[in-house]
């Protein structure tokens, strides 16, 4: 693996035809896992977003796949990362050739309502009530939350929607409030209008799905607005798992072998 100043981590040799997309908005690193494992067969990139806007990180992704991949490139996106692969594979199609949705957030408002009650069941009262005042601060632009606390958020984001996990150093993550702040705004904004449902008529590269059943992100609020939209994923459920497979004691193999068997139709 290597990397550079502004330069995505890279994990084997030229070309790189495989691109690994985190979550957040904010968390570049979190995929660091995953990059690592997919090197002993694929060379992998795993670039880091730090645009503002969701348009910013959108070119940002798609200028970083110009100067460091080979495209058309297998997007594998987590979590937020899976709304970006889609929109930029929407933009910019002839750069993408297949993609890969891990723990997609569901792309309805109307489904959303279901994540936070499955997390309020799963986290104790004092968790609860940390996890929801970290979001209001992480929220408000007046609030001058550090880094730190959206990595508690994380920390405790990831104890509400695990399944087991086996026992792992914490994320890579170089967190940013700020860019948390603006670009999920603007998301979550994007949801709300019905423009990101509208973004996905524009995708044209096969998608799959890969999603635990005990990820508190309801897969019908994925799989019902991409076929609505005229996109017919491939859907893998992968049991006892939550929202990082990665990390999942019983689904991690699963979820590494489709994740190999999708890149090795390159």
């Amino acid at each position: 693996m290597t990397s550079s100043r502004g330069a995505p981590r890279r994990y084997g040799t030229p070309p790189f035809r495989t691109v690994v997309v985190h979550g957040g908005p904010g968390a570049p690193g979190t995929m660091a896992p995953v990059a690592r494992e997919l090197a002993s067969t694929v060379s992998v990139l795993e670039p880091w977003q730090s645009a503002r806007t969701v348009a910013g990180q959108v070119r940002e992704l798609a200028a970083q796949i110009d100067r460091w991949a080979s495209p058309p490139v297998t997007l594998v996106g987590h979590s937020w990362g899976a709304w970006l692969v889609l929109l930029v594979a929407g933009e910019h199609p002839e750069k993408v050739r297949r993609i890969v949705l891990v723990g997609s957030g569901p792309f309805q408002a109307r489904y959303a309502a279901e994540i936070r009650r499955h997390r309020r069941e799963r986290l104790t009262r004092s968790q609860w009530r940390e996890f929801e005042e970290i979001q209001h601060r992480l929220a408000d632009p007046a609030s001058r939350a550090s880094p730190s606390a959206l990595r508690r958020l994380g920390e405790l984001a990831e104890v509400a929607d695990s399944y087991e996990l086996v026992p792992h150093p914490p994320a890579e993550a170089e967190t940013d409030p700020s860019t948390f702040r603006a670009v999920w705004a603007e998301a979550d904004e994007m949801r709300r209008s019905g423009a990101l449902v509208r973004a996905l008529r524009r995708v044209q590269a096969p998608v799959v799905v890969l999603h635990g059943t005990a990820d508190p992100h309801p897969l019908q609020g994925v799989v019902e607005p991409l076929r609505r939209a005229g996109v017919d994923p491939r859907v893998v459920v992968l049991e006892r798992c939550g929202h990082e497979p990665w990390w999942e004691r019983y689904a991690r193999a699963p979820f590494f072998l489709e994740l190999r068997k999708e890149l090795a139709r390159e």
